[in-house]
């Protein structure tokens, strides 16, 4: 029988986690200083972030999607909206009215409220991603070992994550989280967890839109789940789950529904709902922005020129239709996996596998799908964070990937040392783990020989484009040399990951002989 973990390793873990994201707070935010603030917008993510808060705390909730739309204009869902009026409301409270006051505010960064800023990230991340980590990376006997926490500290050291959230600041975390909590719940056996479970996914949606990556395979897995046991359950089943998603949506919209705006007081309902989705999905911004690691972007360089070949107006159904393509194997596995007879016993097993069905739907969204963002890669790294004793060459070797291609965003945040420094703290944590554990650890595919050329020869390659760079300036005719190099590396690594999600969904159970989840 495998020992518990003391409560001391468990907060010692935590706190060492916790202290990680605390000291990359202090590296440089997004757009700090206005490093490279638009022209007609101070700042980055940071600015846009409180900015929301001021005009959050600060209008009638009827405005909030139309306030001085050049300037950071609020373009996340209602769930955004609602924690950054919370947000706003104590940064006026604990650090005083100059921090959130309209307009005059604009391009605060006094250091005390920086702290602020950094602090509601890192007490959102432990509220709602760091919680469903630790439960979710239990054992089957409900306590954490010191193998399952291991999953803890690997799922929740991931650079790109840390990176992202707690250097160029974003809340991507609270999305995620509550996409995990959702899926925790959708694959216990009984349904009204399931029921649970997609509040808990309605909310994550409303949080960040990106989180619909994962959609597709939600819908087909509880599909599936409506199918299960009895036929004769399915209508009430499905009209149950209607319902509840009607009512989250409904309760979180409403206000912007049913309040007009000051300067609009007598458009309609629908020109009003009409305008807040075009500010959370402007498809007019193209395919995709900046050099993002996917296939249009990755095709979009010369002599290929993609978006040169196909005409604008035809470029989302192009993106409709791959992407569709690439979530089909996972959309396909999750309804058969959700259709068969759910039992108590079952339930890490199809929590895993609806894992790699959100992380194969996810990928396939971000290398094919419309105006992605290089962040959005996050998504995908989430799930697979969990899946470390399900295959952990794999898992490991995509988190340092994910990380990788980050690097053009993170050089412009100035965020260098940080990417070196969690790089360096996650490749020893690797070390240690693959040393502690190599003859219980399942292998890349079967260990077989293309995949064990993939691993040393990716990190050959990712380690020959970083010295170049630092050596060899890029030609004056091509400046934008090392991003699309960037690109186009990243986008067949993504390519290559897809494909081991769908490897590993159907063939339905990994290879190992030990499973934490």
């Amino acid at each position: 029988m495998i020992a518990n973990v003391t409560t001391s390793s468990k907060i010692s873990v935590i706190s060492t986690l916790l202290l990680l994201r605390i000291l990359i707070g202090y590296q440089p935010h997004s757009g700090q200083d206005n490093y490279h603030g638009k022209l007609n917008a101070y700042g980055g993510d940071y600015e846009a972030q409180r900015h929301w808060m001021e005009l959050t705390y600060h209008l009638p909730i009827g405005d909030w999607y139309w306030y001085d739309l050049e300037y950071w204009g609020l373009d996340y869902p209602p769930l955004t909206a609602y924690v950054s009026f919370l947000c706003g409301y104590w940064s006026e409270k604990l650090i005083g009215a100059d921090s959130v006051a309209l307009y005059t505010s604009r391009a605060y960064e006094d250091p005390l409220h920086k702290a602020y800023m950094r602090a509601t990230v890192l007490i959102w991340d432990s509220l709602v991603y760091l919680s469903i980590v630790w439960i979710a990376t239990k054992g089957k006997n409900k306590f954490h070992t010191l193998k399952s926490l291991w999953s803890v500290v690997l799922a929740l050291a991931q650079p790109a994550l840390v990176l992202i959230d707690h250097g160029h600041f974003q809340y991507n975390s609270v999305s995620m989280g509550l996409a995990l909590w959702g899926f925790f719940y959708m694959t216990k056996d009984n349904f009204r967890s399931c029921i649970i479970g997609s509040v808990f996914f309605c909310l994550a949606l409303n949080f960040k839109q990106m989180t619909l990556y994962y959609a597709p395979v939600v819908f087909a897995y509880l599909l599936g789940r409506c199918f299960s046991n009895n036929a004769k359950y399915f209508f009430p089943r499905f009209c149950a789950l209607g319902a509840t998603v009607i009512f989250t949506f409904l309760l979180l919209w409403w206000p912007f529904l049913y309040y007009l705006p000051s300067q609009n007081n007598d458009l309609s309902m629908g020109g009003r709902l009409s305008h807040v989705i075009h500010r959370i999905f402007p498809f007019q911004r193209g395919l995709f922005e900046d050099k993002v690691a996917n296939i249009w972007c990755a095709l979009s360089a010369k002599p290929i020129s993609i978006r040169e070949r196909i005409p604008k107006s035809m470029q989302p159904l192009a993106s409709m239709g791959l992407t569709l393509a690439l979530i089909s194997p996972a959309c396909y596995k999750l309804f058969f996996i959700g259709k068969s007879n759910p039992t108590s016993s079952r339930h890490h097993n199809d929590f895993r596998l609806f894992l790699w069905g959100s992380a194969s739907t996810a990928l396939a969204f971000f290398l094919a799908s419309f105006q992605v963002h290089e962040k959005s890669i996050l998504m995908a790294l989430a799930p697979l964070s969990l899946l470390v004793w399900n295959d952990s060459c794999f898992t490991n070797w995509f988190a340092i990937v994910a990380t990788w291609t980050l690097w053009p965003l993170l050089c412009i945040d100035r965020l260098q040392v940080a990417y070196c420094c969690t790089m360096i703290v996650y490749l020893t944590l690797v070390w240690l783990f693959v040393t502690s554990y190599k003859e219980v650890l399942p292998s890349c595919l079967d260990n077989n020989f293309a995949s064990r050329a993939v691993v040393p020869l990716s990190g050959l390659g990712m380690l020959s484009l970083h010295i170049l760079q630092l050596v060899v300036p890029p030609p004056s005719t091509l400046p934008d040399l090392f991003p699309v190099l960037w690109s186009i590396a990243g986008c067949g690594m993504f390519c290559i990951s897809w494909l081991v999600t769908c490897w590993h969904l159907l063939k339905g159970t990994g290879k190992g002989k030990e499973k934490i989840l």
